[in-house]
């Protein structure tokens, strides 16, 4: 055989290899994204509940010592994450950047009064537990009123519920979707070494030592697709941390990497399932279906 038709031979080798290992990525990254939501579907529900203040608002003329105190005094309960004090003059100022400089102009007393907005855990922030909230918070005589928002958490409760089912729908039919496209690709680079398969069990090599070779082949494609899909997801993620640096609240390390184990397991499992499943089968051929 000549040194250019060694080059074709290897040229063609390449790209088939290199066209695997692309569409094995492509597929695991549908896998690496679906699983990212998964990992993170709770990080994001914890996001959106703990940015749902509870407003207390305080009665008129309290002093700022006792404001201070009771804020001192809340922040001591377990359903408390944080809290942030508004003064009486804080208020008048974020009134004037909604209604305008002059709005004070028709009261002789400030109507503003001061308040405390409280984050409350994440998870405390469904309707039964806030009534336990608005109780402890409500337990002060210069407290006047307390907002919990309690209707607003209702609606976010139903609407994750129904968008969690939403993503597992989705999820399996990607999963499904991966088996089927993976496994085909594995069957097609397989099978295209039909003949080498089948004189190498002319020659009686045992069916292990015939799968050995092409098994290691698949299983370091399915590692490299998978790698690359990592890779993939995590530029997607820098680029949007770039414009959006506050969403490392969300997506954490602990939840990459649980994405990355699971996109490496999933790449690798069902390369090295399917290799030996075609290779079986085409062990199992006779002359006619080996030109089929």
């Amino acid at each position: 055989m000549s040194r250019k038709q060694n080059k074709i031979i290897r040229r063609r080798l390449a790209g088939s290899y290199l066209s695997s290992v692309i569409s094995i990525s492509l597929v695991l990254l549908l896998v690496g994204a679906a699983s990212f939501v998964i990992f993170n579907a709770s990080a994001v529900g914890a996001y959106f509940r703990e940015h749902l203040h509870v407003t207390v608002v305080l009665k008129k003329d309290t002093p700022a010592v006792q404001a201070v105190a009771y804020q001192r005094k809340i922040e001591a309960e377990p359903f408390v994450k944080a809290t942030h004090y508004v003064s009486v003059q804080e208020g008048e100022k974020e009134m004037r950047e909604m209604l305008g400089e002059d709005f004070l102009d028709v009261f002789e007393t400030s109507p503003v009064p001061s308040s405390v907005e409280v984050t409350v855990r994440a998870a405390w922030m469904n309707p039964d537990s806030l009534l336990v909230v608005h109780k402890r918070l409500s337990d002060s005589p210069i407290v006047d009123e307390v907002d919990c928002n309690i209707p607003l958490v209702e609606s976010m409760s139903l609407g994750f519920g129904k968008a969690g089912l939403a993503v597992l729908l989705v999820v399996a039919l990607l999963m499904v979707i991966s088996v089927a496209l993976i496994a085909n690709t594995v069957r097609l680079g397989l099978y295209a070494n039909r003949f080498t398969i089948h004189t190498m069990q002319l020659v009686g090599a045992s069916r292990r030592f015939i799968a050995r070779p092409y098994v290691r082949r698949t299983v370091v494609q399915g590692l490299v697709g998978a790698l690359i899909a990592l890779a993939l997801i995590a530029l997607a993620v820098y680029l949007v941390w770039k414009s959006h640096p506050d969403i490392y609240e969300i997506f954490t390390v602990r939840a990459f990497a649980g994405t990355a184990a699971a996109v490496i397991v999933f790449g690798v499992m069902l390369c090295w399932l399917c290799s030996n499943a075609v290779v079986s089968r085409i062990v199992k051929l006779d002359n006619d279906e080996l030109y089929g």
